[in-house]
């Protein structure tokens, strides 16, 4: 059976290179735990540019 994770990356307001740089800490620090990275999904919240971005993962449950 598959657990999840989901970790939220905020955007707006941020240099693309200040958001590069926490994906890849979330894709580092999760597959050091043993997640597999799936998906991305970007988040429009209230009614504004892209705020935030899903980062999604499972992993087999132990």
């Amino acid at each position: 059976m598959l657990e999840y994770k989901v970790v939220d990356i905020r955007a707006t307001g941020r240099t693309p290179e200040t958001v590069g740089a926490d994906m890849e800490k979330a894709l580092n620090d999760a597959a050091a735990e043993g997640w597999i990275y799936r998906d991305t999904r970007p988040i429009i919240y209230n009614s504004s540019t892209t705020g935030y971005f899903l980062v999604l993962f499972d992993r087999e449950r132990n």
